[in-house]
Order: structure tokens, then sequence, then C-alpha cells
């Protein structure tokens, strides 16, 4: 009998443990409009624009409902799935904001298309 009880308060343990787990790695999606320099964050919206430069390095125009910001996919940050991407694609963007030349931009550290 004693062993049912320790298997089950393990369990219940197990169980509140993974959902203190689930919760710190949530990640909350923010609005373009709600987006702060020099944080970490991620985003969804529509690619309205693709451009890649000369030395490989892919800029985006990204859109939500609230706004459009620029993202950043570097050569060397081997985010393959910026140079799949096409106008009206939906994404998911993680990374930190930055601002440049005025704007806000977002150094991608991670683009999912959705």
């Amino acid at each position: 009998m004693d062993i049912l009880k320790i298997s089950i308060v393990i369990a219940i343990l197990g169980i509140i443990a993974l959902f203190f787990i689930t919760q710190y790695n949530k990640e909350n999606i923010v609005k373009i409009e709600d987006l702060k320099i020099g944080q970490v964050e991620r985003i969804t919206g529509m690619v309205t624009s693709v451009y890649v430069s000369k030395n490989d390095h892919v800029f985006l125009k990204v859109a939500d409902n609230t706004g459009e910001v620029t993202v950043v996919a570097f050569k060397n940050s081997n985010i393959d799935t910026a140079y799949e991407l096409e106008n009206g694609d939906q994404v998911s963007v993680f990374g930190r904001t930055d601002e440049y030349k005025g704007e806000l931009e977002i150094i991608a550290k991670e683009i999912q298309k959705i």
C-alpha cells in the first residue's frame, strides 16, 4: 500500500512539474506596435516584401494588424527558411528588436513559416 501512495505522490509531482516547465517555455507573441528596442520577442504576421542583398542577407517586411517591421536574417545566422519565403507567406519570427536609421527592425534568431 505504501508503494501505491508513493507512486501517486510522485505522479502528481511530475504533473505539477510539467505544468510549470511548459508555462516557463511559452513565448508570448507580441504585436508589432508593442515591440521594444533591446527585447527578444516573437511576432507573427504576413510577409509583404522580400529582398536578398548581394551579401546574401535577407530583409523581410512583416506586417500584422498593428503595423509593419523589417526583419533581418543575416547569412551567418543559418536561417535557411528566410530564403524560401515569398510575399503573402505567414511567418513566426523570434529575435531581438533593434533600431536602424530611426526605424525598428528585428534581428532574426528563428523564422518559421506557419
